[in-house]
């Protein structure tokens, strides 16, 4: 049995039941993932130290998530979308390839909806309820039940 199929195996037994994973993707060791969620085909989590997701978790194909990263209940993720916890150094006195990486925790709050091709980057707290729109960027918090669109990312208005 292949590794990360194997890693699957253990969260469901010992952390959750009804959970899906599609063909093709590399679920890290280092990765909690909550009761029925489902996780479609070419997607990449890879904790560093680790990613924590809640119940019914939704995360369309290719998505690519690396960082310490805690995601609450009820949250859906589009195609494609990026999650970075990670930056490299960029001095110019050193090359870039060489430099330490700079690393901050991400949180998404419970309910959160984000659109195909979003990147969400790293230190940010994205709000309870918020919504994400495709192929929006972003760098700082966002507030609860707030619909963030654009690159750079602007509040358009929130949930009634």
């Amino acid at each position: 049995m292949i590794k990360w199929l194997t890693t699957i195996y253990k969260l469901i037994k010992f952390k959750s039941k009804n959970i899906s994973v599609g063909k093709s993707c590399k679920i890290g060791n280092e990765i909690i993932i909550g009761s029925n969620s489902k996780i479609e085909e070419f997607c990449r989590f890879i904790g560093d130290p680790n990613i924590i997701i809640g119940d019914y978790f939704y995360a369309n194909a290719y998505c690519h998530l690396l960082g310490d990263i805690s995601i609450g209940n009820n949250v859906l993720i589009g195609p494609k979308v990026i999650i970075w916890g990670r930056d490299h150094g960029i001095k110019k006195s050193e090359l870039i390839r060489l430099q330490i990486h700079t690393k901050k925790k991400i949180i998404i709050k419970d309910d959160v909806w984000i659109g195909a091709g979003a990147i969400i980057l790293k230190g940010v707290t994205i709000g309870q309820g918020a919504v994400i729109g495709a192929g929006t960027v972003i760098t700082k918090d966002v507030e609860p039940y707030a619909i963030v669109v654009g690159s750079p990312s602007k509040v358009i208005g929130y949930r009634e």
